[in-house]
């Protein structure tokens, strides 16, 4: 993973926080999507939320996408990456979900005001943690076997790291951006009397 590959992740996550910012709106977690849903109180008390056809699909439709290089002289080593990208692309995105959608905005990101999260440590969804802490295993899996730990670990570090630069230039810029100049408000309330 490097430099690249970094933008590259941040450029995906960009387009999809976006495009699930058009497609939801100011209802997160396809609350208000035409979509089947798995909600039991098994699946809250292990996930937090319901299991969503939406989701479901949407993130097949990207492992998929993302194991495309795996036709192309596949190994353990890069699928090891490509989960470990996986991980990042999705808190990424899903911080610039709420970063940039100004239904929501950094400052209703927290417990309490997002009901699809629960449960919070440290100031983050727990499932942010988690996919944190899988990215990493996914990562550093290799080196079980190359002995690599020190520059998987390094690399890794590198992607996060961009990762969470170029998202908080990205959530800075969009807090700067008047929140009725976007397109998606009606054109009466995007003109301002005088």
């Amino acid at each position: 993973m490097t430099l690249a590959v970094g933008a590259y992740l941040f450029l995906i996550a960009f387009a999809l926080a976006h495009l699930e910012i058009q497609i939801e709106g100011p209802h997160g977690w396809a609350a208000k999507l035409p979509t089947w849903r798995w909600d039991s109180p098994g699946v809250r008390r292990w996930l937090g939320k319901p299991v969503t056809g939406y989701h479901v699909w949407l993130m097949t439709v990207i492992l998929l996408l993302l194991h495309v290089p795996q036709f192309y002289g596949g190994s353990w080593e890069r699928e090891a990456d490509l989960l470990a990208m996986f991980f990042l692309l999705a808190v990424t995105w899903d911080v610039l979900w709420f970063g940039c959608n100004r239904h929501f905005g950094m400052a209703r990101f927290r417990k309490g005001e997002v009901w699809w999260f629960p449960t919070w440590t440290l100031g983050v969804p727990r499932p942010y943690l988690m996919m944190i802490v899988l990215s990493v295993a996914a990562a550093l899996a290799p080196a079980l076997w190359t002995g690599e730990w020190v520059s998987r670990a390094l690399r890794w570090g590198l992607v996060c790291s961009e990762l969470l630069a170029l998202t908080m230039v990205a959530i800075a810029i969009r807090s700067r951006v008047p929140r009725y100049g976007d397109a998606a408000l009606p054109i009466a309330e995007r003109i301002k009397p005088e």
